[in-house]
């Protein structure tokens, strides 16, 4: 399972002296523990551990974006942590292979609001982990308007 992969690299890097990827790990590790201890019991799923590592590496996109241009040891951290949380997600998917998701999932005759909320939710599932949900909306209002 995906998160003893996780724990092992975290207690490898911990062992090593590898403060960089100590510290990314053990943010998706207490996001782990977290979904662990909120239903007694509860083992986490891969899915649910590529969900703490997408998590995490929003969160370090966000301190290198405020970092930028002022503090450029801080910056090279956060990229260095996204660097070394990327190798836990799937392999991406590139933003043609969501749009064919997205023209695959589109069988409605109009390109309404609603339509567009029916796209998103069906394309969702097939592309956690593997695509910036973000960017998701983008792509659907793109394809919508060429319709």
């Amino acid at each position: 399972m995906l998160k003893e992969e996780v724990r092992l690299a975290f207690n490898n890097a911990r062992k090593a002296g590898d403060h960089l990827t100590k510290d990314a790990l053990e943010a998706v590790i207490a996001g782990i523990l977290q979904k662990e201890k909120s239903v007694a019991g509860h083992e986490v799923t891969d899915a649910e551990v590529i969900e703490c590592v997408s998590k995490e590496i929003k969160v370090q996109k966000e301190v290198k974006e405020m970092f930028a241009g002022r503090n450029a040891e801080k910056e090279a951290e956060a990229a260095g942590k996204i660097e070394i949380l990327t190798k836990f997600l799937p392999e991406q998917l590139t933003e043609e292979a969501v749009m064919a998701l997205i023209e695959k999932a589109d069988v409605y005759p109009d390109a309404s609001p609603k339509t567009k909320g029916m796209i998103i939710k069906a394309v969702m599932p097939q592309i956690a982990g593997k695509f910036d949900k973000a960017l998701v909306n983008g792509l659907v209002e793109k394809h919508l308007a060429n319709k």
